[in-house]
């Protein structure tokens, strides 16, 4: 990868008290590209808080993308976001800090991200 992934701990918005660890990293080449990064939330009392996962590819339609899922401790889809730029792109459109805040959240998105 071009640039190095988000600071994934901004853009999950993790409080200071909790703890994000990386439960691993998947990459596919070929056609359909990508890479997905996996995490863990978990709070002071050291208990599941969430999932998370991190994506960065270029669909089987050929649409760029990066974006996130947060899952609960249960597996339920909870929040999610995606913007239709590679990571690289993104970070070369913006400033790292924009681009890590455009992940955060639609509204940022619509605000940032060249037309």
């Amino acid at each position: 990868m071009r640039y190095a992934p988000p600071a994934f701990e901004t853009i999950f918005r993790i409080p200071g008290e909790h703890r994000l660890e990386s439960a691993g990293m998947l990459g596919r080449g070929g056609r359909v590209f990508g890479m997905c990064w996996f995490h863990r939330e978990y709070d002071r009392d050291d208990r599941l808080v969430a999932r998370y996962e991190t994506y960065d590819e270029i669909g089987a339609d050929g649409a760029p993308r990066c974006g996130w899922r947060r899952y609960d401790e249960a597996g339920q889809l909870t929040l999610g976001h995606e913007v239709g730029m590679r990571w690289a792109a993104l970070v070369e459109s913006l400033s790292r800090r924009e681009a890590e805040t455009v992940l955060q959240s639609p509204r940022q998105a619509a605000e940032l991200v060249p037309a």
